[in-house]
Protein backbone atom coordinates (compact mmCIF):
# COMPACT_ATOMS: atom_id res chain seq x y z
CA UNK A 1 0.00 0.00 0.00
CA UNK A 2 1.38 3.45 -0.95
CA UNK A 3 2.07 6.17 1.62
CA UNK A 4 -0.86 8.17 0.28
CA UNK A 5 -3.28 5.29 0.73
CA UNK A 6 -1.97 4.60 4.21
CA UNK A 7 -2.55 8.23 5.15
CA UNK A 8 -6.09 8.35 3.77
CA UNK A 9 -6.89 5.04 5.48
CA UNK A 10 -5.63 6.47 8.78
CA UNK A 11 -7.66 9.65 8.43
CA UNK A 12 -10.84 7.76 7.60
CA UNK A 13 -10.11 5.14 10.27
CA UNK A 14 -9.64 7.66 13.07
CA UNK A 15 -12.86 9.40 12.02
CA UNK A 16 -14.65 6.05 12.20
CA UNK A 17 -13.23 5.38 15.68
CA UNK A 18 -14.50 8.72 16.98
CA UNK A 19 -17.95 8.29 15.46
CA UNK A 20 -18.10 4.75 16.85
CA UNK A 21 -17.44 6.24 20.28
CA UNK A 22 -20.89 7.82 20.18
CA UNK A 23 -22.36 4.33 20.50
CA UNK A 24 -19.54 1.95 21.49
CA UNK A 25 -20.20 2.37 25.24
CA UNK A 26 -23.89 1.50 24.89
CA UNK A 27 -23.48 -2.13 25.96
CA UNK A 28 -21.16 -1.06 28.78
CA UNK A 29 -23.80 1.20 30.35
CA UNK A 30 -25.39 -1.54 32.52
CA UNK A 31 -22.00 -2.31 34.06
CA UNK A 32 -21.33 1.40 34.55
CA UNK A 33 -24.77 1.77 36.13
CA UNK A 34 -24.09 -0.99 38.65
CA UNK A 35 -20.50 0.02 39.45
CA UNK A 36 -21.40 3.63 40.22
CA UNK A 37 -24.89 2.83 41.58
CA UNK A 38 -26.40 5.32 39.12
CA UNK A 39 -29.88 5.65 37.62
CA UNK A 40 -30.88 4.98 34.02
CA UNK A 41 -31.25 8.72 33.46
CA UNK A 42 -27.89 9.44 35.08
CA UNK A 43 -25.96 6.82 33.14
CA UNK A 44 -27.57 7.97 29.88
CA UNK A 45 -25.46 11.13 30.19
CA UNK A 46 -22.37 9.05 29.41
CA UNK A 47 -23.82 8.99 25.87
CA UNK A 48 -25.60 12.34 25.92
CA UNK A 49 -22.61 14.41 27.05
CA UNK A 50 -20.33 13.05 24.33
CA UNK A 51 -22.82 13.59 21.53
CA UNK A 52 -23.92 17.03 22.76
CA UNK A 53 -20.37 18.40 23.01
CA UNK A 54 -19.41 16.88 19.66
CA UNK A 55 -22.45 18.44 17.95
CA UNK A 56 -21.59 21.88 19.37
CA UNK A 57 -17.82 21.71 18.81
CA UNK A 58 -17.66 20.32 15.27
CA UNK A 59 -18.36 23.60 13.42
CA UNK A 60 -15.67 25.64 15.28
CA UNK A 61 -13.29 22.71 14.78
CA UNK A 62 -14.01 22.78 11.03
CA UNK A 63 -12.98 26.45 10.88
CA UNK A 64 -9.72 25.63 12.65
CA UNK A 65 -9.08 22.68 10.34
CA UNK A 66 -9.46 24.88 7.29
CA UNK A 67 -6.17 26.64 8.10
CA UNK A 68 -4.27 23.83 9.89
CA UNK A 69 -5.82 20.43 9.11
CA UNK A 70 -2.84 18.27 10.12
CA UNK A 71 -2.35 20.14 13.40
CA UNK A 72 -6.07 20.00 14.17
CA UNK A 73 -6.23 16.27 13.49
CA UNK A 74 -3.08 15.45 15.48
CA UNK A 75 -3.97 17.66 18.44
CA UNK A 76 -7.47 16.20 18.48
CA UNK A 77 -6.05 12.66 18.60
CA UNK A 78 -3.81 13.53 21.56
CA UNK A 79 -6.74 15.02 23.49
CA UNK A 80 -8.95 12.08 22.49
CA UNK A 81 -6.36 9.53 23.65
CA UNK A 82 -5.69 11.30 26.97
CA UNK A 83 -9.38 11.70 27.77
CA UNK A 84 -10.04 8.07 26.79
CA UNK A 85 -7.53 7.04 29.44
CA UNK A 86 -9.24 9.37 31.91
CA UNK A 87 -12.56 7.66 31.14
CA UNK A 88 -11.00 4.27 31.86
CA UNK A 89 -9.78 5.29 35.34
CA UNK A 90 -12.76 7.49 36.27
CA UNK A 91 -13.65 6.95 39.98
CA UNK A 92 -17.23 8.23 39.69
CA UNK A 93 -20.03 8.73 37.18
CA UNK A 94 -19.50 12.53 37.33
CA UNK A 95 -15.81 12.16 36.47
CA UNK A 96 -16.64 9.76 33.64
CA UNK A 97 -19.15 12.20 32.15
CA UNK A 98 -16.66 15.08 32.44
CA UNK A 99 -13.97 13.00 30.72
CA UNK A 100 -16.46 12.12 27.97
CA UNK A 101 -17.00 15.85 27.36
CA UNK A 102 -13.25 16.39 26.88
CA UNK A 103 -13.13 13.26 24.71
CA UNK A 104 -15.82 14.79 22.49
CA UNK A 105 -13.81 18.01 22.12
CA UNK A 106 -10.83 16.00 20.93
CA UNK A 107 -13.13 13.92 18.75
CA UNK A 108 -14.54 17.01 17.05
CA UNK A 109 -11.02 18.12 16.14
CA UNK A 110 -10.19 14.63 14.83
CA UNK A 111 -13.29 14.55 12.62
CA UNK A 112 -12.82 18.08 11.29
CA UNK A 113 -9.15 17.53 10.59
CA UNK A 114 -9.71 14.13 8.97
CA UNK A 115 -12.46 15.45 6.70
CA UNK A 116 -10.28 18.36 5.56
CA UNK A 117 -7.25 16.14 5.00
CA UNK A 118 -9.31 13.67 2.97
CA UNK A 119 -10.82 16.51 0.94
CA UNK A 120 -7.36 17.81 0.05
CA UNK A 121 -6.13 14.32 -0.79
CA UNK A 122 -9.05 13.61 -3.13
CA UNK A 123 -9.36 17.12 -4.55
CA UNK A 124 -12.71 18.17 -3.03
CA UNK A 125 -15.06 17.54 -0.13
CA UNK A 126 -17.57 15.97 -2.51
CA UNK A 127 -15.01 13.41 -3.71
CA UNK A 128 -13.92 12.63 -0.13
CA UNK A 129 -17.43 12.29 1.31
CA UNK A 130 -17.99 8.62 0.32
CA UNK A 131 -14.74 7.64 2.07
CA UNK A 132 -15.41 9.25 5.42
CA UNK A 133 -19.13 8.54 5.12
CA UNK A 134 -18.48 4.80 4.83
CA UNK A 135 -16.07 4.90 7.78
CA UNK A 136 -18.61 6.77 9.90
CA UNK A 137 -21.42 4.40 8.95
CA UNK A 138 -19.29 1.38 9.85
CA UNK A 139 -18.35 2.90 13.19
CA UNK A 140 -21.95 3.73 14.04
CA UNK A 141 -23.23 0.27 13.14
CA UNK A 142 -20.41 -1.82 14.65
CA UNK A 143 -19.82 0.25 17.79
CA UNK A 144 -22.34 -1.39 20.16
CA UNK A 145 -21.39 -4.96 19.27
CA UNK A 146 -17.65 -4.26 19.67
CA UNK A 147 -18.28 -2.51 22.97
CA UNK A 148 -20.29 -5.46 24.24
CA UNK A 149 -17.55 -7.89 23.25
CA UNK A 150 -14.87 -5.92 25.10
CA UNK A 151 -17.10 -5.41 28.15
CA UNK A 152 -17.87 -9.11 28.50
CA UNK A 153 -14.37 -10.42 27.77
CA UNK A 154 -12.48 -7.74 29.73
CA UNK A 155 -14.34 -4.81 31.33
CA UNK A 156 -16.14 -1.63 30.35
CA UNK A 157 -12.91 0.28 31.00
CA UNK A 158 -11.19 -1.70 28.24
CA UNK A 159 -13.39 0.08 25.66
CA UNK A 160 -11.52 3.29 26.41
CA UNK A 161 -8.09 1.73 26.97
CA UNK A 162 -7.93 0.16 23.49
CA UNK A 163 -8.54 3.56 21.89
CA UNK A 164 -5.38 5.07 23.37
CA UNK A 165 -2.71 3.22 21.32
CA UNK A 166 -4.87 3.45 18.19
CA UNK A 167 -5.04 7.22 18.47
CA UNK A 168 -1.36 7.67 19.31
CA UNK A 169 -0.23 5.36 16.50
CA UNK A 170 -2.24 7.45 14.05
CA UNK A 171 -0.54 10.64 15.27
CA UNK A 172 2.87 9.11 14.64
CA UNK A 173 1.87 8.19 11.08
CA UNK A 174 0.45 11.49 9.85
CA UNK A 175 1.62 13.05 6.58
CA UNK A 176 1.14 16.43 4.86
CA UNK A 177 -1.88 17.06 2.64
CA UNK A 178 -2.50 18.91 -0.60
CA UNK A 179 -3.74 22.49 -1.11
CA UNK A 180 -7.23 23.60 0.02
CA UNK A 181 -10.23 23.18 -2.26
CA UNK A 182 -10.81 26.37 -4.30
CA UNK A 183 -14.12 28.16 -4.80
CA UNK A 184 -16.97 29.40 -2.66
CA UNK A 185 -19.50 27.55 -0.56
CA UNK A 186 -22.81 26.69 -2.18
CA UNK A 187 -26.04 27.49 -0.36
CA UNK A 188 -26.85 24.99 2.38
CA UNK A 189 -30.20 23.18 2.26
CA UNK A 190 -31.09 22.33 5.89
CA UNK A 191 -33.69 19.69 5.05
CA UNK A 192 -31.30 16.73 4.66
CA UNK A 193 -29.67 17.66 8.00
CA UNK A 194 -33.07 17.79 9.70
CA UNK A 195 -33.92 14.37 8.29
CA UNK A 196 -30.56 12.99 9.44
CA UNK A 197 -31.14 14.38 12.93
CA UNK A 198 -34.59 12.79 13.19
CA UNK A 199 -33.39 9.42 11.89
CA UNK A 200 -30.47 9.54 14.31
CA UNK A 201 -32.89 10.29 17.14
CA UNK A 202 -34.91 7.24 16.17
CA UNK A 203 -31.78 5.14 15.78
CA UNK A 204 -31.05 5.83 19.43
CA UNK A 205 -34.02 3.57 20.13
CA UNK A 206 -32.45 0.75 18.15
CA UNK A 207 -29.15 1.04 20.03
CA UNK A 208 -29.64 2.48 23.53
CA UNK A 209 -33.12 1.09 24.23
CA UNK A 210 -32.52 -2.36 22.74
CA UNK A 211 -29.28 -2.79 24.65
CA UNK A 212 -30.87 -1.79 27.96
CA UNK A 213 -33.81 -4.12 27.29
CA UNK A 214 -31.49 -7.06 26.61
CA UNK A 215 -29.15 -6.47 29.55
CA UNK A 216 -31.32 -4.90 32.24
CA UNK A 217 -34.73 -6.25 31.22
CA UNK A 218 -34.03 -9.76 29.92
CA UNK A 219 -30.74 -10.07 31.89
CA UNK A 220 -28.47 -11.02 28.99
CA UNK A 221 -24.71 -10.72 29.42
CA UNK A 222 -22.97 -7.98 27.38
CA UNK A 223 -21.53 -10.65 25.07
CA UNK A 224 -24.95 -12.24 24.51
CA UNK A 225 -26.49 -8.82 23.91
CA UNK A 226 -23.67 -7.95 21.48
CA UNK A 227 -24.45 -11.10 19.51
CA UNK A 228 -28.12 -10.11 19.32
CA UNK A 229 -27.58 -6.49 18.24
CA UNK A 230 -25.00 -7.56 15.65
CA UNK A 231 -28.00 -8.19 13.39
CA UNK A 232 -28.19 -4.43 12.75
CA UNK A 233 -24.66 -4.03 11.27
CA UNK A 234 -25.05 -7.32 9.38
CA UNK A 235 -28.27 -6.06 7.78
CA UNK A 236 -26.67 -2.65 7.12
CA UNK A 237 -23.68 -4.12 5.33
CA UNK A 238 -25.90 -6.48 3.33
CA UNK A 239 -28.23 -3.68 2.26
CA UNK A 240 -25.33 -1.42 1.26
CA UNK A 241 -24.86 -3.56 -1.85
CA UNK A 242 -28.49 -2.97 -2.77
CA UNK A 243 -28.20 0.76 -2.05
CA UNK A 244 -25.22 1.11 -4.39
CA UNK A 245 -27.24 -0.44 -7.20
CA UNK A 246 -30.36 1.62 -6.55
CA UNK A 247 -28.57 4.92 -6.02
CA UNK A 248 -29.67 7.69 -3.69
CA UNK A 249 -32.89 8.84 -5.34
CA UNK A 250 -35.67 10.05 -3.09
CA UNK A 251 -37.73 6.81 -3.24
CA UNK A 252 -34.72 4.89 -1.93
CA UNK A 253 -34.26 7.34 0.94
CA UNK A 254 -38.00 7.22 1.71
CA UNK A 255 -37.87 3.42 1.74
CA UNK A 256 -34.97 3.56 4.19
CA UNK A 257 -36.80 5.92 6.55
CA UNK A 258 -39.92 3.73 6.41
CA UNK A 259 -37.83 0.63 7.19
CA UNK A 260 -36.26 2.32 10.20
CA UNK A 261 -39.56 3.63 11.53
CA UNK A 262 -41.25 0.27 10.94
CA UNK A 263 -38.46 -1.68 12.63
CA UNK A 264 -38.58 0.56 15.69
CA UNK A 265 -42.36 0.32 15.89
CA UNK A 266 -42.07 -3.47 15.65
CA UNK A 267 -39.72 -3.46 18.64
CA UNK A 268 -42.43 -1.60 20.53
CA UNK A 269 -44.98 -4.30 19.69
CA UNK A 270 -43.04 -7.45 20.58
CA UNK A 271 -45.44 -10.34 21.31
CA UNK A 272 -43.10 -11.87 23.89
CA UNK A 273 -39.74 -11.74 25.65
CA UNK A 274 -36.89 -13.30 23.72
CA UNK A 275 -34.13 -12.26 21.33
CA UNK A 276 -35.72 -14.04 18.38
CA UNK A 277 -38.55 -11.52 18.33
CA UNK A 278 -36.06 -8.66 17.83
CA UNK A 279 -34.27 -10.06 14.77
CA UNK A 280 -36.76 -9.11 12.03
CA UNK A 281 -37.14 -5.53 13.39
CA UNK A 282 -33.34 -5.24 13.51
CA UNK A 283 -33.09 -6.34 9.87
CA UNK A 284 -35.52 -3.56 8.93
CA UNK A 285 -33.54 -1.00 10.95
CA UNK A 286 -30.21 -2.09 9.45
CA UNK A 287 -31.61 -1.98 5.93
CA UNK A 288 -33.08 1.45 6.66
CA UNK A 289 -29.69 2.76 7.78
CA UNK A 290 -28.06 1.59 4.55
CA UNK A 291 -30.81 2.97 2.29
CA UNK A 292 -31.44 6.33 3.98
CA UNK A 293 -28.25 7.65 5.56
CA UNK A 294 -25.86 7.60 2.55
CA UNK A 295 -28.43 9.29 0.31
CA UNK A 296 -29.24 11.97 2.88
CA UNK A 297 -25.54 12.58 3.51
CA UNK A 298 -24.98 12.94 -0.24
CA UNK A 299 -27.81 15.49 -0.49
CA UNK A 300 -26.55 17.38 2.55
CA UNK A 301 -23.11 17.66 0.92
CA UNK A 302 -24.39 18.56 -2.56
CA UNK A 303 -22.64 21.53 -4.12
CA UNK A 304 -19.26 23.06 -3.39
CA UNK A 305 -17.97 22.90 0.17
CA UNK A 306 -14.41 24.29 0.19
CA UNK A 307 -14.52 25.18 3.90
CA UNK A 308 -16.01 21.87 5.03
CA UNK A 309 -19.02 23.55 6.64
CA UNK A 310 -21.52 21.23 4.99
CA UNK A 311 -19.65 18.16 6.18
CA UNK A 312 -19.38 19.58 9.71
CA UNK A 313 -23.08 20.47 9.74
CA UNK A 314 -23.93 16.91 8.70
CA UNK A 315 -21.92 15.47 11.60
CA UNK A 316 -23.48 18.01 13.97
CA UNK A 317 -26.99 17.08 12.81
CA UNK A 318 -26.40 13.37 13.40
CA UNK A 319 -25.12 13.87 16.93
CA UNK A 320 -27.74 16.47 17.79
CA UNK A 321 -30.29 13.85 16.76
CA UNK A 322 -28.72 11.28 19.09
CA UNK A 323 -28.96 13.79 21.94
CA UNK A 324 -32.60 14.48 21.05
CA UNK A 325 -33.37 10.76 21.10
CA UNK A 326 -31.70 10.12 24.46
CA UNK A 327 -33.16 13.21 26.14
CA UNK A 328 -36.66 12.50 24.81
CA UNK A 329 -36.75 8.74 25.37
CA UNK A 330 -34.83 8.20 28.63
CA UNK A 331 -37.37 9.91 30.95
CA UNK A 332 -40.18 7.96 29.29
CA UNK A 333 -38.24 4.72 29.79
CA UNK A 334 -37.53 5.54 33.43
CA UNK A 335 -41.20 6.27 34.09
CA UNK A 336 -42.30 3.08 32.34
CA UNK A 337 -39.77 1.00 34.30
CA UNK A 338 -41.14 2.36 37.58
CA UNK A 339 -44.71 1.59 36.53
CA UNK A 340 -43.87 -1.91 35.33
CA UNK A 341 -41.80 -2.59 38.46
CA UNK A 342 -44.87 -1.89 40.61
CA UNK A 343 -47.11 -3.95 38.31
CA UNK A 344 -44.69 -6.90 38.39
CA UNK A 345 -44.48 -6.73 42.19
CA UNK A 346 -48.28 -6.86 42.56
CA UNK A 347 -48.62 -9.65 40.02
CA UNK A 348 -45.75 -11.59 41.60
CA UNK A 349 -47.28 -11.26 45.04
CA UNK A 350 -50.55 -12.65 43.72
CA UNK A 351 -48.78 -15.59 42.08
CA UNK A 352 -46.89 -16.37 45.30
CA UNK A 353 -50.02 -16.22 47.47
CA UNK A 354 -52.00 -18.44 45.09
CA UNK A 355 -49.25 -21.03 44.66
CA UNK A 356 -50.01 -24.49 46.19
CA UNK A 357 -47.04 -24.33 48.57
CA UNK A 358 -46.59 -24.75 52.30
CA UNK A 359 -47.04 -21.39 54.14
CA UNK A 360 -43.51 -21.63 55.59
CA UNK A 361 -42.09 -22.08 52.08
CA UNK A 362 -44.04 -19.04 50.90
CA UNK A 363 -42.74 -16.92 53.78
CA UNK A 364 -39.10 -17.91 53.16
CA UNK A 365 -39.43 -17.37 49.44
CA UNK A 366 -41.22 -14.05 49.93
CA UNK A 367 -38.43 -12.83 52.22
CA UNK A 368 -35.75 -13.88 49.71
CA UNK A 369 -37.57 -12.13 46.86
CA UNK A 370 -38.04 -9.03 49.01
CA UNK A 371 -34.31 -8.80 49.71
CA UNK A 372 -33.51 -9.16 46.00
CA UNK A 373 -36.08 -6.53 44.98
CA UNK A 374 -34.78 -4.08 47.59
CA UNK A 375 -31.18 -4.59 46.46
CA UNK A 376 -32.09 -3.66 42.87
CA UNK A 377 -33.03 -0.12 43.92
CA UNK A 378 -36.27 0.05 41.93
CA UNK A 379 -34.97 -1.80 38.86
CA UNK A 380 -36.57 -5.00 37.64
CA UNK A 381 -35.09 -7.82 39.76
CA UNK A 382 -33.05 -10.85 38.72
CA UNK A 383 -34.86 -13.83 40.26
CA UNK A 384 -32.58 -16.48 38.77
CA UNK A 385 -30.83 -17.25 42.06
CA UNK A 386 -33.63 -16.55 44.52
CA UNK A 387 -35.33 -19.93 44.23
CA UNK A 388 -32.05 -21.73 45.02
CA UNK A 389 -32.03 -20.10 48.46
CA UNK A 390 -35.18 -21.88 49.65
CA UNK A 391 -35.63 -25.64 49.93
CA UNK A 392 -39.25 -26.68 49.18
CA UNK A 393 -40.92 -29.79 50.56
CA UNK A 394 -40.48 -32.89 48.47
CA UNK A 395 -44.14 -32.88 47.46
CA UNK A 396 -43.88 -29.25 46.30
CA UNK A 397 -41.09 -29.64 43.76
CA UNK A 398 -43.29 -29.42 40.66
CA UNK A 399 -45.38 -26.52 42.01
CA UNK A 400 -42.19 -24.72 43.09
CA UNK A 401 -40.70 -25.01 39.59
CA UNK A 402 -43.96 -23.82 38.05
CA UNK A 403 -43.98 -20.76 40.32
CA UNK A 404 -40.36 -19.96 39.45
CA UNK A 405 -41.15 -20.11 35.74
CA UNK A 406 -44.26 -17.94 36.20
CA UNK A 407 -42.45 -15.25 38.22
CA UNK A 408 -39.50 -15.05 35.80
CA UNK A 409 -41.95 -14.80 32.90
CA UNK A 410 -43.78 -12.00 34.75
CA UNK A 411 -40.57 -10.01 35.13
CA UNK A 412 -39.71 -10.55 31.46
CA UNK A 413 -43.18 -9.40 30.45
CA UNK A 414 -42.87 -6.31 32.63
CA UNK A 415 -39.52 -5.47 31.04
CA UNK A 416 -40.91 -5.92 27.53
CA UNK A 417 -43.92 -3.71 28.30
CA UNK A 418 -41.72 -1.02 29.87
CA UNK A 419 -39.85 -0.56 26.59
CA UNK A 420 -42.93 -0.61 24.37
CA UNK A 421 -43.80 3.11 24.51
CA UNK A 422 -40.16 4.34 24.18
CA UNK A 423 -39.66 2.16 21.08
CA UNK A 424 -42.90 3.47 19.55
CA UNK A 425 -41.80 7.05 20.23
CA UNK A 426 -38.43 6.30 18.61
CA UNK A 427 -40.29 5.00 15.58
CA UNK A 428 -42.35 8.20 15.49
CA UNK A 429 -39.16 10.31 15.49
CA UNK A 430 -37.82 8.31 12.55
CA UNK A 431 -41.15 8.64 10.73
CA UNK A 432 -41.02 12.43 11.15
CA UNK A 433 -37.91 12.41 8.95
CA UNK A 434 -40.20 11.69 6.00
CA UNK A 435 -41.42 15.31 6.12
CA UNK A 436 -38.08 17.01 5.26
CA UNK A 437 -37.22 14.14 2.90
CA UNK A 438 -40.40 14.53 0.87
CA UNK A 439 -40.24 18.33 0.96
CA UNK A 440 -36.69 18.37 -0.40
CA UNK A 441 -35.85 19.37 -3.94
CA UNK A 442 -34.61 17.06 -6.64
CA UNK A 443 -35.42 13.47 -7.66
Amino acid sequence: MSAGRISTALWAGTLGVVLADSSVVTLALPDVLRQFDATVVGVSWVLTAFNLVLAVAILPAARLAQDRPSMTWALGLVVFAASSLACAVAPSIATLIAARCVQALGGAAVIAGAIELLARAYGSHAAAAPRWGAAGLAGLALGPALGGLLTDLLSWQSIFVVQVPVALAAVASRSPADVPEPGRNARIDPRPEIALALLSAGLTGALFLLVVLLTEGWLFSPLEAAAVVSMIPVATLAARTLERRLGDDRPVIVAGAVCMAGGLAALGLLPGAGPGWTLAPQVLIGAGIALALPGLTSRALAGRDPEGRRAAATIAARHAGIVLGIVALTPVLSSQLDAQHDAARLSGTSLLLDAPLDPDTKVQLGDAIGVTVASEGGRLPDLSGVFDEVEPLAAETAAYATLEHALVAEVDKAATHAFSLPFLLAGALAALALLPICLGRGP
